[in-house]
C-alpha cells in the first residue's frame, strides 16, 4: 500500500498500528464469505461435509490478497476521516 495518495498526497497511514482494527473488518468479510458459500452449497447441492471445508478454505486462500487490501480500505474509509472527493481529481494539474 502506498504511504500517500498519488493524487492528493494525503497520508494513508494516520498513525502507527492504525490498521490493527482492519483485522476485524477482514474477519467480518471472511465470515460473510464462509456463510454465503456454505448456504449456497447447502441449498443447491447438499454435498458431504468435506466439500464444505475444501470449498471454503480454497476460496478464502484465493481471495486472501483482496481481503487484506479491502479490509484496510474499508477501515480507513470509516475510521480514518478520509473521504472521496471527486473535485480533487479536477483540481490537480
Amino acid at each position: 500500500m502506498n504511504m500517500a495518495c498519488p493524487m492528493c498526497e494525503v497520508r494513508l497511514e494516520p498513525e502507527p498500528g492504525f490498521y490493527q482494527g482492519a483485522m476485524y473488518v477482514g474477519y467480518g468479510i471472511t465470515i460473510a464469505c464462509m456463510l454465503a458459500i456454505s448456504l449456497t452449497l447447502y441449498y443447491l447441492f447438499n454435498p458431504p461435509d468435506w466439500v464444505y471445508m475444501v470449498s471454503v478454505i480454497g476460496f478464502m486462500i484465493l481471495i486472501a490478497p483482496l481481503n487484506y487490501r479491502y479490509s484496510r480500505i474499508v477501515y480507513l474509509y470509516f475510521f480514518g476521516g478520509i473521504g472521496y472527493d471527486p473535485e480533487a481529481l479536477r483540481l490537480r494539474p
